[in-house]
């Protein structure tokens, strides 16, 4: 399995780049998201990250995006290091009437490698914990699509396991006009997880800055901080 980190939405609703939004420690969004997937994920395996074609950049993203640049982070920050960490652009930009949205960034992880069961997070999910993605590999089955259904009832296939026939279906319907990641779970019949007791705030999903403030409040308080665990051997 390969893990995709989805980071290069428009964040039309939300006014500024989604992943590059402030934790309460100053820290990106997006490279919260890859602790997230580095729990799961250990060295030296690689983490990728999709990005539109348009999406503004840090420092540590454009030193993963010029071949040539040098790598600004930390001597001591092993779980950041470039040859660990691969960003994968949008084929399309976001501003061409054929952008697919989320799927784009999907597509762009099926034509990276076609035979890849991709594990998949979006930066919507800031409050994800690894115990969200640790609960997927458990319940995954031999099924196209293993992802979760909120509280009210919608599919989630943005926190997901997309297997290659999952995605060789997306990117047909997305060569017909049809674009939505959800859409294509469902008619693939996906596996909906509902998340455990008192645990759906793993969910929590922002598109606005009143979201993304509700949700930074929530981490203030201590209730919703990523926590580590440890994976069995042979789940990843």
């Amino acid at each position: 399995m390969r893990p995709l980190l989805l980071a290069g939405g428009k964040s039309t609703r939300m006014g500024t780049p989604k992943h590059l939004l402030r934790m309460p420690d100053g820290t990106p969004l997006y490279r919260r998201q890859l602790q997230l997937l580095r729990a799961i994920f250990p060295e030296p395996q690689t983490i990728y990250i999709s990005l539109a074609q348009e999406s503004e950049t840090d420092d540590y993203l454009e030193s993963l995006l010029s071949a040539e640049a040098v790598d600004h982070t930390p001597d001591n920050d092993d779980s950041y290091k470039a040859s660990n960490v691969k960003v994968l652009r949008d084929e399309t930009p976001n501003e061409d009437s054929r952008s697919a949205g989320p799927a784009a960034g999907l597509l762009a992880a099926y034509r990276y490698d076609p035979w890849a069961n991709w594990v998949v997070v979006a930066c919507d999910y800031p409050l994800l914990p690894p115990e969200a993605l640790y609960l997927l590999f458990l319940k995954r089955d031999s099924v196209p699509v293993t992802c979760y259904r909120s509280e009210e009832g919608f599919c989630e296939p943005l926190v997901a396991v997309w297997a290659p026939p999952a995605l060789s279906r997306l990117s047909e319907r997305v060569s017909r006009g049809h674009s939505s990641p959800a859409a294509a779970a469902k008619e693939l019949d996906a596996v909906m997880l509902k998340p455990p007791p008192e645990c759906d705030w793993w969910l929590t999903n922002v598109n606005t800055m009143e979201e993304w403030i509700t949700a930074i409040e929530s981490m203030k308080l201590g209730g919703a901080e990523p926590v580590a665990i440890k994976v069995q051997k042979g789940l990843v």
